[in-house]
């Protein structure tokens, strides 16, 4: 984990204005994040996959690896599967409220 200086400027409102419009509009989306993250998740998975089927043909020397592979691939799992079920919940939770 990288740590960067920290540099204290004085707060100016158009500024800090501009910049927000800035930042807003060149980031990226919601859906193009949680697109890269299912991505990322499913080439996981594939690795898990790959190294499962190495250990069962005798390919892989290092079964640590194909351990390490697979450990990754089941939380990255885990954790796509609890930002699911926080995003449905807050879904439920906003349809709940009454206009």
């Amino acid at each position: 984990m990288d740590i960067k200086d920290v540099v204290l400027k004085p707060i100016d409102s158009n500024q800090s204005s501009q910049q927000s419009s800035k930042t807003a509009g060149s980031g990226d989306s919601f859906a193009d994040i949680l697109k890269k993250s299912l991505d990322e998740v499913n080439k996981l998975q594939n690795k898990a996959d790959q190294s499962i089927k190495d250990i069962a043909a005798g390919k892989m020397e290092n079964i640590q690896d194909a351990v390490m592979a697979i450990e990754k691939a089941d939380v990255s799992l885990k954790l796509l599967t609890e930002i699911r079920n926080k995003a449905i919940e807050a879904y439920k939770e906003v349809m709940r409220m009454q206009v």
